[in-house]
């Protein structure tokens, strides 16, 4: 996390020592191209990896829990070595939220042509949108 935030300072100092020009740089056909081949790869490959480890995660679970139901272990050991139900369900709410709105968000860029700022704004919105669909839900099941 550190290193994240670190690169994130380092990214916007430099964008912040080129200011002499008198606007920030717009969503040129070139940026457009370099995040379709480049960007857009590593983050679906990223989401396909998250998918399968999940998956790995979700029956591995269950063959372990399988186990221990055969072996008669007590209770509390069983609560302390398993996760929560109602986290995985919490999880699995917060990638569906945060897909479709992004989802929603992408729909809307394609139905306001040409591509701009105004679109990075219509996903950031969607996106942000989703999260607080996340924190509402959240806030009611703990009610």
């Amino acid at each position: 996390m550190k290193g994240f935030l670190l690169l994130l300072l380092f990214c916007l100092t430099a964008l912040g020592a080129s200011a002499q020009s008198p606007a920030l740089p717009a969503l040129d056909a070139n940026s457009l191209e370099l995040a379709r081949r480049v960007f857009l790869p590593v983050f679906g490959f990223y989401l396909l990896c998250s998918f399968v480890l999940a998956a790995i995660k979700v029956v591995l679970n269950y063959l372990l829990k399988r186990q221990i139901v055969t072996a008669a272990v007590s209770e509390s050991i069983v609560e302390r070595l398993l996760p929560g139900a109602q986290d995985e369900q919490n999880k699995v709410v917060k990638w569906v939220a945060l897909l479709l709105s992004s989802g929603a968000g992408l729909w809307l860029c394609t139905r306001y042509l040409p591509l701009g700022l105004h679109s990075l704004v219509i996903l950031l919105f969607s996106t942000g949108l989703g999260l607080l669909a996340y924190y509402l839900f959240l806030r009611c099941q703990a009610k």
